[in-house]
């Protein structure tokens, strides 16, 4: 089973760990997540055992933005 673990930042970061999942797969599985969240600066694939990807992004945010979270 293919779990999506979405971390968001108060600096706009976003990180994504993957588990369940290996590869192509991965990448196929945050896709559509790290073209919504912005720009990927940071991608690592992980041991197996453990989360196989982690993705960094960052999304500008206004301050009007920052004060409604």
């Amino acid at each position: 089973m293919k779990k999506m673990r979405i971390r968001i930042r108060r600096d706009g970061k976003t990180e994504i760990r993957v588990e369940g999942a290996e590869g192509d797969e991965c990448l196929d599985f945050t896709r559509a997540i790290e073209q919504a969240v912005g720009e990927v600066e940071h991608r690592e694939m992980l041991c197996e055992q453990a989360d196989p990807l982690q993705v960094e992004t960052r999304e500008e945010i206004t301050e009007s933005e920052r004060e409604e979270l």
